[in-house]
């Protein structure tokens, strides 16, 4: 399923090529034909990213919404594009660029009234705003449910997916069977600023990344610290994998201990990335 920083790129990029132009609008899949060509012609103000969803407004007040789930995806195509695949939800084109929406779970037009209500039921989106890290840590607070369960919710943090959630809390050094109420005011400022930090970066670049500057000469190609590895990239113990909100969740047995040790060294430290 694509995370957060996903969904910002492709907004970024889809203002870029068509943002305040009248676009062409069209739908090979006849579920969203009725919609994409009240759309044709129009004129796109702007793509809005929150969490994983996305927003495309249009000067005639018309709001499309859309959600990827676990294999939607856009593709971006120098116009004139190729004939679009049967799989196309939506093609928005200009003179210069085409975008496909491909496979969808949601593709559907709101009113701001809904978008709203979408909105209301997110965490704070540490992309789309750093100011959100009272309302994170107050929804951590207020659950029992391990913090490899909460870091999923979306009504937690928006954005978050599994490769984010086992880098995030091996970075923070806290193991994810934890209760999320049971983090103190600085591991959950910490993993803020994690969360932020990393998913900030992503959304710069074209990959998730997570092993910081100092340490990629000896990572070998490796991108993660723990994510789908056998053994920790910091202290070469074994990975645990387990089965955590229908997904498998990796953490270092020594990084991430249960419960509190006196080892504490490369513990819960953020690199420079």
């Amino acid at each position: 399923m694509p995370e957060g920083p996903v969904l910002h790129r492709f907004a970024r990029a889809q203002n870029q090529d068509l943002a305040n132009r009248r676009v062409r609008a069209t739908a090979v899949q006849p579920r969203f034909a009725r919609q994409a060509r009240r759309l044709d012609g129009k004129v796109f103000v702007r793509a809005e990213a929150r969490g994983k969803h996305l927003f495309h407004h249009w000067r005639d007040g018309s709001i499309v919404h859309v959600h990827l789930g676990m294999f939607g995806d856009f593709t971006r195509h120098l116009s004139p594009a190729p004939p679009p695949r049967e799989t196309v939800r939506l093609r928005l084109s200009t003179p210069s660029a085409t975008w496909d929406l491909i496979g969808p779970p949601t593709c559907e037009l709101v009113d701001p009234a809904q978008r709203q209500a979408i909105l209301d039921r997110l965490g704070p989106d540490p992309i789309a705003s750093g100011s959100g890290e009272d309302e994170f840590v107050r929804r951590l607070r207020r659950t029992d449910r391990p913090i490899g369960h909460a870091l999923l919710d979306q009504k937690v943090v928006a954005g978050i997916g599994n490769i984010y959630r086992a880098e995030l809390l091996f970075l923070t050094g806290i193991h994810p069977l934890r209760p999320a109420s049971s983090l103190s005011s600085r591991e959950s400022q910490q993993l803020w600023e994690a969360t932020r930090r990393l998913l900030v970066r992503g959304a710069k670049e074209e990959r998730i990344r997570t092993i910081g500057q100092g340490e990629r000469a000896r990572a070998k190609g490796r991108r993660f610290y723990v994510y789908g590895e056998e053994e920790c990239l910091r202290c070469g113990s074994p990975v645990r994998s387990l089965p955590l909100s229908g997904r498998t969740l990796y953490a270092c047995v020594r990084c991430q201990p249960r419960r509190k040790t006196g080892r504490t060294r490369d513990r819960g430290t953020m690199p420079k990335l």
